[in-house]
């Protein structure tokens, strides 16, 4: 009994602690690693159009915030071509929504190394496309986004701020 009454109270910490991180983040300038995080705050905001994104070729994630989110996340980034591109598994993690939301009204910002880049987002519908960029996926990870329900694509586009 006194075994099991252990158990429970590592399990109470160990809740409280994880809830104590993910309230922690949302007060945090961005995402803390796969935690969702508050707006994105610091780095200098590029004020000019990136017409191309083969400098974030290498990057293996980046921070997002769709504007009118008061988070922000961390995610995957593709280049194929200079063109930059978000993949969104639709299955995982459970619960998610930016992608809805950014289908409505992609708007928002995305920092790489420290600099924060007005975009708007805009998914990809084109079939070719998205299978390239299943296979860019494939070798940049070495799999794809969790889920078996399904990815969306979305073309970064450079906007004003």
């Amino acid at each position: 009994m006194r075994f099991i009454k252990t158990l429970v109270r590592i399990f109470v910490v160990l809740a409280l602690l994880v809830g104590l991180a993910f309230a922690a983040a949302r007060l945090h300038d961005g995402p803390l690693g796969l935690i969702p995080g508050g707006p994105l705050a610091s780095g200098n905001l590029v004020a000019t159009l990136v017409t191309d994104w083969s400098f974030a070729e290498s990057t293996e994630t980046i921070e997002m915030q769709l504007i009118g989110d008061e988070t922000s996340r961390t995610t995957w980034i593709l280049v194929s071509r200079g063109r930059a591109f978000i993949p969104c598994s639709l299955g995982f993690p459970p619960g998610k929504s930016w992608h809805r939301r950014a289908d409505i009204d992609g708007r928002g910002l995305v920092r790489i190394d420290g600099k924060r880049y007005p975009v708007t987002l805009r998914r990809v519908a084109d079939a070719p496309l998205e299978q390239e960029l299943k296979e860019i996926v494939r070798s940049k990870y070495g799999g794809g986004p969790g889920g078996d329900a399904g990815v969306w694509f979305f073309a970064v586009e450079s906007r004003e701020p």
